[in-house]
């Protein structure tokens, strides 16, 4: 939320929750709190994709929209005016991304035996040095317009483009394990909490 309130690139910073702790908080920084989320959204197992639904359903849609999800300690508001100014009018949708191995290097590990398998036509494994270019979305930053996304029923349209980050700016808290990592990455002075 700080990233979007202070990098200035948005009319409205608009804030989704059913937390009234979280909402008093997002009040108080400047963001809007113009609903709360109703609880059939705010499961562990509840898709971004269906919260923006409900967001737009609530206050109509948009030309063109952010989502800024919580779990991204590190990104910070100059990625944000960087993302929005690199993105075109040709463009439906910008993604932010870091370096990934390649797809060659993944496995099934059956379950029982621990044994590894590779999945159906994967390729031999390649080196690692060799993946230039093999991305993941780091779940930082998504712009989308709005039409792609309801065509789409996805952040990821046809023809999204990438915008690369670095690792440590790329660590997504969703378990206690990441949120140990990211406090270690602030301890050692490596970055600040962001959205903290």
């Amino acid at each position: 939320m700080r990233a979007a309130l202070s990098s200035r690139c948005f009319e409205r910073v608009v804030v989704s929750t059913d937390g009234a702790e979280i909402a008093e908080a997002a009040r108080a920084a400047g963001a809007e709190v113009p609903f709360m989320r109703p609880a059939a959204l705010a499961g562990p197992g509840t898709a971004s994709t269906d919260v923006l639904r409900h967001v737009f359903e609530t206050l109509g849609p948009v030309d063109r929209f952010a989502l800024l999800q919580p779990t991204s300690p590190f990104r910070s508001a100059a990625h944000v005016r960087e993302a929005a100014a690199s993105w075109d009018a040709a463009t439906d949708a910008l993604v932010s991304v870091t370096d990934a191995k390649p797809a060659s290097w993944r496995f099934v590990m059956e379950e029982g035996s621990g044994r590894l398998r590779r999945p159906r036509g994967a390729d031999v494994a390649a080196r690692r040095q060799d993946a230039a270019g093999h991305v993941v979305p780091n779940g930082a930053l998504y712009l989308c317009r709005h039409r792609a996304f309801a065509q789409a029923g996805s952040l990821f349209p046809d023809g999204a483009r990438g915008y690369p980050m670095g690792r440590i700016d790329s660590i997504d808290i969703d378990t206690l394990e990441d949120f140990q990592m990211a406090e270690a990455v602030v301890s050692c002075g490596l970055r600040r909490w962001e959205d903290g």
